[in-house]
């Protein structure tokens, strides 16, 4: 590559983020309207306290804004928030926060949990009348928490992955397609969920001789320094027989990129594919956008926090009332090179909480679980541009069934 195209890549990738950055501030100047039914005096002092399982991760990070932004918004309309964080990154840690939250005895607490491991200390939390709300990663035992709101993980990386599939029979990849999957450390429900989503697809191709899985690898969901320590010592073992390495995260997906590439293989059309999960990150997004990665899977970590937030908001003040296991699953949307720099828009969208609340009342014993509808359609033909054209953002959210209301997202007017 000569300087002269070098230079021409830089300035359009400048000019890419430079828009981006440009839109992202006009939608956040937008005003925010938010209405809810006035609750008891008594109901006008709410705790709120936010356990973060990953405080130094960008995408709890997000989450963490979605919370912060909702908090503002009750606090807007006269409602005194007594809110803090609590950061913790291992079982111990974590139990030992909880435990000290049930001492204090907050109204409602929104949690990531580190591991399946806290669940005890949930259900006890319940148990002395606290709301309970699970953000990315639910429990086995549902009974431990009043809601979770997040991606129906399987379904997601099922979805994937039948389009990467589809990917290579029109580029008419040679079969049998060899797959390393990647997931997390143990423990993690999320990531296991998400492996167990590319196994159910892959397993009738394994079956008829279409596909074969070479080996599972569990790498540092939260450390990509660590995943690429892991990674590194596997990609040599596999070389080029690898079709595709299946990753359940975003940070092991990136240090595989970086694996790999340090050793030697190409990567993308022609080379060794990798699948992530995620759309956030400029350095991932460009990876995208180039063709690198061919695919992805965008969920909403800010959607999580701020409809966590108003859930249990919605919960203490008795406008709402959930069946056992009741479960808001959030919207995703697949990720391609034509539509990579639009996923960094929609990190900062607050879907209207009337909107949450009209789904949550759908919600049953018969039927605890809900999908909510993904954003915004991008139709990768109506732009060929870098960046996305605003008036796909104008878009009316779907209405619940048997809801006379429509809304538009918050911030997009």
């Amino acid at each position: 590559m000569n300087w002269k195209t070098l230079s021409i890549g830089l300035i359009v990738i400048v000019i890419v983020l430079a828009a981006v950055v440009g839109y992202l501030a006009m939608v956040h100047s937008s005003k925010t309207v938010v209405t809810v039914t006035a609750p008891p005096a008594s109901n006008k002092t709410i705790t709120i306290f936010f356990f973060n399982p990953a405080p130094a991760n960008f995408w709890y990070n997000l989450i963490t804004q979605g919370i912060q932004t909702a908090v503002e918004q009750l606090r807007s309309l006269g409602y005194t928030v007594n809110y803090e964080e609590f950061d913790a990154t291992t079982v111990s840690q974590q139990i030992s926060q909880l435990e000290e939250a049930a001492a204090l005895h907050p109204n409602i607490i929104i949690i990531g949990t580190v591991s399946d491991a806290v669940q005890g200390e949930l259900l006890k939390l319940r148990q002395e009348g606290i709301i309970v709300i699970l953000v990315d990663r639910d429990v086995p035992n549902q009974a431990a928490r009043n809601l979770y709101i997040g991606t129906n993980n399987e379904v997601a990386a099922e979805k994937e992955l039948l389009s990467f599939l589809g990917y290579l029979r029109e580029q008419n990849v040679p079969t049998p397609w060899k797959f390393v999957l990647v997931t997390g450390l143990p423990g993690v429900e999320t990531l296991a969920l998400r492996t167990e989503g590319f196994e159910q697809v892959l397993q009738p191709l394994v079956q008829n001789g279409t596909a074969q899985i070479l080996g599972v690898i569990q790498a540092n969901q939260d450390d990509q320094a660590q995943a690429y320590a892991t990674i590194s010592e596997v990609v040599p073992k596999y070389g080029t027989s690898v079709t595709a390495y299946l990753d359940a995260n975003l940070l092991t997906a990136i240090a595989n990129v970086e694996a790999l590439e340090a050793a030697g293989y190409k990567i993308g059309q022609g080379g060794i594919y990798i699948l992530g999960f995620d759309a956030q990150l400029p350095t991932w997004l460009q990876l995208i956008h180039n063709g690198t990665v061919i695919m992805t899977i965008q969920q909403v970590p800010f959607t999580m926090g701020y409809w966590a937030t108003w859930a249990g908001f919605y919960i203490y003040t008795g406008q709402l009332n959930l069946p056992a296991n009741a479960t808001i699953f959030s919207p995703t949307y697949t990720v391609v090179p034509c539509n990579a720099t639009y996923s960094m828009i929609l990190d900062h969208v607050a879907p209207p909480p009337t909107y949450l609340l009209l789904l949550a009342q759908q919600l049953t014993p018969q039927n605890p679980a809900i999908q909510a509808p993904s954003y915004f359609a991008y139709d990768c033909m109506e732009n060929t541009g870098l960046v996305p054209a605003p008036p796909g953002l104008n878009s009316p959210w779907p209405v619940p069934a048997g809801s006379q209301q429509s809304f538009v997202a918050t911030g997009f007017h």
